[in-house]
């Protein structure tokens, strides 16, 4: 098919109202896909999936059978995960630019590290939302168009009481434990020389810090050569990782006295000699059991979130069990802090709210059942899917006519109903 015959056949009306999304998901090995998947179909939006280009595939086969997708499907948008699918030369950005097909990105992941030095990508038809609201400005420079904040959210149809087997609640469930990743093998993994260069100097500037990190980097990356930028970008990984590694290292030290078991990489013994380490368990078939079953939960969150909340934030609530987490801003956006969200600001602190609601079980529990009160109402991932659909009727979708002006098309009455 010839260019002036695709964007013919690509010229149809986006988000026509009274109809339901029509999304084609450019998917990935990542676990927010399956998730987003089921809550799309659930409420009844047509979905057509096309995996990534993966290795041995060439980027201009991918385009094809991308281009080919996209004519027979008519999608109102192309979806992805943290742009996901895209080259860093902004290529595949362009394409669709050229065609007006309306991009949708939503980053689960810091953006910086990801699009760092391929802000080719930004384009006036990409819509990106990001979990990390500190994250806006930067992308708003690096060009793209009102970016928008979107937390993460639960999957209900797994994480909840009615939904989690009690006998594997009972064999997993310890008195206190921490699902998690050591950091160890991100913050060891094999970058270049250059991007080791990188991130020892990116350490010593921001001095842990996320937020200085961040600071530190651009301040760096306006003073390196051109075509060395993505170095950089990689260097901050480095430092992220190490970081958040750190993190969670210093908390299961400072809890040892209690016991903790933790679910994670053998990395951990290294970390933390002594730690009773469990392995890791299966975040679909195991994880809301163990959550379920579980006393207390602890959360520590990475690095690269200086204020976003991580899953744990929500899986642990919607499967009707207590957590107890470090104490970012989002949280206090979303929960009752101390009515229905407990944090901890210092390890001091954590070591002593985990001795008091292990022992405070009527406390832990009212606590614990309002937060999945609260999920079930705000933090469903058709609640986001909701939210996405809203941002994008209002700037994709036809122009209509009102008494006050001319408008965006928005969702219709019937529709609105049945949602």
């Amino acid at each position: 098919m010839n260019q002036s015959a695709l964007t013919r056949a690509l010229g149809y009306r986006k988000f026509r109202p009274g109809t339901r999304p029509r999304l084609l998901v450019l998917q990935a090995d990542y676990y927010v896909y399956a998730d987003l998947l089921q809550a799309a179909r659930g409420l009844g939006w047509k979905v057509e999936v096309l995996e990534v280009a993966t290795e041995g595939q060439s980027n201009s086969d991918f385009l094809g059978q991308l281009l080919t997708t996209l004519a027979a499907f008519k999608p109102d948008c192309l979806f992805t995960i943290n742009h996901l699918g895209f080259d860093e030369q902004g290529v595949l950005a362009a394409v669709l630019s050229d065609l007006q097909v309306p991009l949708v990105s939503w980053f689960v992941d810091h953006p910086m590290p990801i699009l760092g030095g391929a802000e080719g990508n930004a384009r006036d038809n990409c819509q990106v939302f990001c979990f990390e609201e500190t994250a806006l400005p930067w992308l708003e420079q690096a060009g793209f168009v009102d970016p928008a904040y979107l937390p993460t959210a639960s999957n209900t149809a797994r994480f909840h009481p009615r939904a989690i087997v009690g006998s594997k609640a009972a064999r997993l469930g310890r008195p206190l434990a921490l699902v998690a990743g050591s950091w160890w093998k991100k913050a060891r993994a094999s970058f270049s020389t250059e991007a080791r260069k990188a991130a020892k100097v990116l350490s010593a500037l921001s001095q842990g810090g996320t937020t200085n990190l961040v600071e530190s980097l651009t301040r760096e990356l306006s003073r390196c050569g051109r075509g060395q930028e993505r170095a950089w970008y990689d260097g901050a990984q480095v430092c992220l990782a190490q970081a958040s590694m750190e993190r969670r290292q210093v908390l299961v030290k400072a809890l040892l006295p209690l016991q903790p078991s933790v679910f994670g990489d053998e990395a951990w013994r290294e970390l933390v000699p002594g730690v009773s380490l469990e392995p890791a368990v299966d975040p679909v078939s195991e994880l809301p059991a163990l959550f379920a079953g579980s006393t207390i939960n602890l959360n520590v969150t990475a690095a690269q979130m200086p204020t976003a909340v991580n899953q744990r934030v929500w899986d642990v609530p919607a499967a009707g069990s207590f957590l107890l987490t470090d104490a970012q801003q989002d949280i206090f956006k979303h929960f009752d802090e101390g009515r229905e969200m407990v944090t901890y600001a210092s390890l001091d602190e954590a070591c002593d709210k985990a001795e008091f609601y292990t022992v405070n079980s009527a406390e832990r529990e009212r606590i614990a059942a309002r937060a999945g009160l609260r999920v079930e109402r705000e933090h469903q991932y058709e609640h986001r899917l909701l939210k996405i659909e809203e941002v994008l009727r209002s700037r994709f979708g036809p122009v209509t006519s009102s008494g006050s002006g001319t408008q965006r098309g928005g969702q219709s009455q019937g529709d609105q109903a049945d949602l």
